[in-house]
């Protein structure tokens, strides 16, 4: 078991790291992903949306650093900044569908590659492993498996 978790991370990290590191359609940047999938995160669990403040402590980022990273993932259309109503200098940070979408196919992709590796019972039918995810797959896995009104260029 230890041997096959392993593989799967080495196999993920990988994806990441080598085949996705110049696609600027997939966010590879590890501060990037830890903002998106707290977002997400937080959305799913109807907890309090990120702010920037908490991301520079939990982070331990300089505050142009954060706001780099967040711009980035508005820009890419990943999150969306939303005032506060009691106070309007606090924007909260909330996922857009694209990102909500683009976490739940790839977090189904892994579920089904650990299935295969047999880790999990869990299996999502019709999605790929993500095994099967590629350079030369993103765009076809994309375009069946992502709504067709979700701009991911």
């Amino acid at each position: 078991m230890y041997k096959n978790m392993f593989a799967y991370s080495y196999q993920e990290l990988a994806l990441l790291v080598t085949q996705f590191q110049s696609d600027k359609n997939i966010i590879t940047d590890i501060h990037e992903r830890f903002v998106l999938y707290g977002a997400v995160h937080r959305d799913l669990n109807n907890h309090e949306s990120l702010t920037i403040k908490w991301i520079e402590q939990t982070l331990k980022l300089s505050f142009p650093k954060v706001y780099s990273v967040v711009n980035h993932l508005v820009q890419k259309g990943y999150l969306i900044r939303k005032p506060s109503t009691a106070d309007k200098r606090i924007k909260f940070l909330l996922p857009t569908n694209k990102a909500l979408n683009g976490v739940k196919l790839f977090e189904e992709m892994k579920l089904n590659e650990l299935h295969a590796l047999g880790i999990s019972k869990n299996e999502v039918t019709g999605i790929p492993r993500l095994k099967n995810f590629s350079k030369a797959t993103r765009l076809k896995i994309q375009e069946e498996f992502l709504s067709a009104e979700e701009d991911w260029s």
